[in-house]
């Protein structure tokens, strides 16, 4: 029995292990290839990854000494705030993710990470008016309307949030082996849309159905998109999330 006793810490770590590590692999993780290997986890050996440690107190401050250091430095100031989320300080994390976006508008995984690790309105409300100013110049660049999807989702704006995917399907933008996951996050977005008018309906006690403006052309329909039948609603609540680029 003392032997039992002494495994399970050991075994329970590891359950914890392979838990967190297969909520990553399910991220929407669209880094570039230099900030994917920056910021991986070290291999497990039961060939998941390993979480990081919590950082400690001096480890903070070395990171946060070396952000002030290089204050144009992106990276850096992304690095400082993944430490204080494993630190579990989620506030002065966001508040990093977006100094990280202001050095770099287009650091879209700190932009993914900061719908993660907040629901507080200021910095999401900052860090959409950013991509949506930044999609103006470049309107075919999917991680950027994968982010800003995100941001919307995290608001449960989920309208706005499919609608900036369904935008760029019609740019045909988007790669070949990337699009049956964009068009399924539009469905899973649509869904949510048409569950919130479902319960609009019901508090109101308005069993018509209501038929939406069309943000988009019709003859795009046939791309087995329904974007355009569906309607804005008037009240945005709750906060879904689905997977996206691998």
């Amino acid at each position: 029995m003392s032997i039992l006793n002494k495994a399970l810490p050991a075994l329970v770590t590891l359950a914890c292990a392979q838990v967190f590590a297969l909520t990553l692999a399910l991220n929407v993780a669209a880094p570039s290839s230099a900030q994917a290997t920056a910021t991986r986890a070290p291999a497990h050996p039961s060939g998941f990854e390993a979480p990081p440690p919590r950082p400690t107190v001096a480890e903070l401050t070395e990171l946060k000494a070396q952000a002030d250091a290089e204050p144009s430095d992106a990276k850096l100031r992304y690095d400082y705030a993944e430490a204080l989320k494993r630190a579990l300080r989620p506030k002065e994390a966001a508040r990093e993710y977006l100094a990280a976006t202001e050095l770099d508008p287009t650091f879209y995984h700190a932009y993914h990470q900061l719908s993660v690790c907040t629901s507080d309105k200021g910095p999401l409300d900052e860090a959409i008016s950013r991509l949506n100013h930044l999609k103006d110049e470049r309107s075919k660049d999917l991680l950027l309307r994968v982010a800003l999807s995100e941001l919307y989702e995290k608001r449960a704006e989920y309208y706005l949030a499919s609608k900036v995917l369904v935008e760029i399907i019609y740019l045909n933008a988007v790669p070949e082996k990337y699009l049956p996951k964009i068009n399924n996050r539009v469905r899973y977005l649509q869904s949510k849309v048409k569950d919130m008018q479902a319960l609009d309906k019901m508090a109101a006690g308005d069993a018509t159905e209501d038929a939406g403006p069309a943000p988009l052309p019709e003859a795009n329909l046939s791309r087995d998109l329904s974007i355009s039948k569906v309607k804005e609603p008037r009240v945005m609540q709750g906060y879904g999330h689905a997977t996206l680029l691998p």
